[in-house]
């Protein structure tokens, strides 16, 4: 009896259609770029606050942009979260736990940042420059205050919305 060999395909492991963000440049520059707009670093295929080792200023003859301030001048969010059931007394404490998540969320990675604020209707939207902030802000804010949140996302997952209502009870007033 011979041994058979069969062949196997692993092509359903490969991803042949990949959606990939357009605000991030396909080819990665030798040299060290420094964003105009907010200051943030890219070098070796990374974003980072801090100033690579041997960084001295930046070289560039027109202005560069980071994608999350591309993002921001273009309007394109990549998140969005509403919330309700929020009172007037509680605004402030809600925008201070965003803004302090959102530095949290900055120091990993500085292309995540809250892009705009809206009142609407009873409640608020943020728009986010990530779908991973936008989780992050409803997640924090369920922690923090309680209430529901749901994550609803688009057809190939790059856009996310996150719904935060918060549950009022008799103590709330």
């Amino acid at each position: 009896m011979g041994a058979t060999s069969k062949k196997y395909s692993i092509n359903y492991k490969k991803k042949t259609e990949v959606d990939r963000d357009t605000f991030v440049p396909r080819r990665s520059p030798k040299e060290i770029i420094q964003c105009t707009g907010c200051g943030a670093f890219y070098h070796h295929r990374h974003w980072s606050l801090k100033a690579p080792a041997g960084f001295t200023s930046p070289l560039h003859v027109q202005p560069i942009y980071c994608p999350a301030c591309r993002k921001i001048k273009q309007g394109s969010a990549s998140g969005e979260l509403h919330l309700s059931g929020v009172s007037d007394g509680e605004r402030g404490e809600v925008m201070r736990l965003l803004r302090n998540e959102e530095i949290r969320a900055r120091e990993k990675n500085p292309l995540e940042r809250i892009m705009s604020l809206q009142a609407v209707g009873s409640g608020w939207k943020v728009q986010t420059t990530t779908e991973k902030l936008a989780q992050r802000l409803g997640r924090s804010l369920c922690n923090a205050r309680g209430g529901k949140v749901a994550y609803k996302w688009s057809h190939n997952n790059k856009f996310v919305r996150v719904l935060w209502e918060h549950k009022r009870t008799s103590a709330d007033g």
